[in-house]
């Protein structure tokens, strides 16, 4: 783990130094960020407040802050990779500060990305690459950017692939890592063989990571034909990490939810999940895509880009069409996924507890139990314990002058006979009743 953490580090200084690069050089080109900003604040490229409640809406507020609380909880909260980094560190305080450390790095690469996508914009406003074929995915358009703007400087291109390859490289070591710990730990050593040496446990964790990282090779084959990487990346974040946060979430919170309740929730919640993702990609989810234009590219794409404008805008009505006939639930925003999932795993789970059983106090470690549910189960039970009433009548005569009976709090209609119309049970070791003094 010492060599993942000492990894990531040197990488995340060659993504930014890359990515500022690449940043600063595009912005002096195209004629500064104000003009870039005006060039996309036209065609229609910066929307900050679209309230927007209809959840197929790809990126709206409401999807961004609830939704996307749902997916980065799940991944700073949850995952794997980020607790094995937390169980580096000697203390819970230390992990907070890490975490806390972690977030202005986290808002200095999602702005310097973001302004990055404002200077590709403004620098094909007027000939789309992938319309008249430069490229042929969104993904690309990023290194295109980097060549035309830092082609003819040495050594800068280069950097800009290795910041490329440094991300890459630090997400699948990690990923890889997490991979083989889990499955020589909760796998082999549980159910395989529990007494499996040091040594090759040691042995098994590198042939498992040098077998997970040939299967991540494989699957770029796969994954480049699945369209946009961060879409298709936070689909998968939702699928499995919404459901892992709920199954967290179903045990902190809710102390007599079960085993079973936990895992039919689980399985629940990543099929539902799973089946509106799949669904969603295979019935081609037209996406509402912002203008563009074609109208400044050279004589080199001109005998494409007539024909390409009078087909896009003939796809964008039938798109319009298509869209309604997809039903609902296929059309969702990928920003709502973990969501859904955590939901259905907390509901399904306290329905399937509640049938097959609820766990009791005594079944549940109170230290596993969020304070705040502590406190609210505790102050419950407190007023059902002080609150159980029933008529004075019940009161039996022997015990009508025992001087433990005590008035209720703020009773201030005590008949003559001195006893209150209503009793109850004190919080005491041995219950008794109450009477008015």
């Amino acid at each position: 783990m010492k060599a993942v953490v000492l990894t990531d580090l040197f990488q995340v200084f060659v993504i930014f130094g890359a990515m500022l690069v690449v940043v600063i050089k595009g912005s002096i080109d195209l004629g500064g960020m104000s003009y870039i900003w005006n060039l996309n604040r036209e065609g229609q490229r910066i929307e900050f407040f679209n309230f927007d409640f209809d959840p197929t809406v790809r990126h709206t507020v409401w999807s961004l802050t609830i939704g996307g609380f749902f997916t980065w909880l799940s991944i700073y909260g949850v995952s794997q990779p980020m607790v094995q980094r937390y169980l580096t560190i000697s203390n819970i305080k230390g992990a907070r500060i890490a975490i806390w450390l972690n977030l202005p790095g986290l808002g200095t690469i999602v702005t310097v990305t973001t302004l990055a996508g404002l200077l590709i914009y403004a620098k094909y406003h007027d000939c789309d690459p992938i319309k008249t074929k430069q490229v042929s995915a969104p993904d690309q358009l990023l290194p295109l950017f980097v060549m035309d703007a830092l082609g003819t400087m040495p050594c800068l291109p280069g950097v800009f692939v290795a910041g490329i390859f440094s991300g890459a490289i630090s997400t699948v070591s990690s990923g890889v890592n997490s991979l083989a710990a889990v499955t020589l730990e909760d796998i082999v050593k549980s159910y395989v063989k529990p007494d499996l040496s040091e040594k090759w446990a040691t042995r098994l964790a590198k042939i498992l990571a040098l077998s997970y990282g040939v299967a991540c090779i494989v699957l770029v084959a796969v994954v480049e034909r699945l369209g946009a990487i961060l879409q298709l990346s936070l689909s998968v974040f939702g699928v499995i990490g919404g459901p892992v946060l709920g199954v967290f979430t179903l045990g902190i919170f809710f102390p007599w939810a079960n085993v079973k309740g936990a895992v039919v929730g689980l399985i629940t919640g990543i099929i539902a999940v799973l089946w509106i993702a799949v669904g969603s990609f295979l019935s081609k989810n037209p996406k509402n895509f912002a203008p563009f234009s074609v109208e400044g590219c050279t004589d080199l794409y001109f005998n494409t880009t007539g024909n390409m404008w009078n087909e896009t805008i003939t796809t964008g009505i039938q798109s319009l069409s298509n869209k309604q006939d997809i039903i609902f639930i296929y059309r969702l925003s990928y920003m709502w996924y973990s969501a859904i999932g955590c939901a259905l795993v907390i509901i399904v789970g306290l329905i399937i507890s509640f049938l097959t059983g609820p766990y009791g106090k005594d079944d549940v470690k109170q230290d596993l139990i969020s304070p705040v549910t502590r406190k609210a189960v505790a102050l419950f039970t407190k007023v059902q314990h002080n609150k159980s009433v029933f008529p004075v009548e019940m009161v039996p005569n022997s015990n009508i002058h025992d001087p433990r009976f005590k008035t209720l709090n703020g009773n201030k209609n005590i008949p003559s006979d001195g006893v209150t119309n209503i009793a109850y049970i004190s919080e005491t070791n041995t219950p008794t009743l109450t009477k008015a003094t």
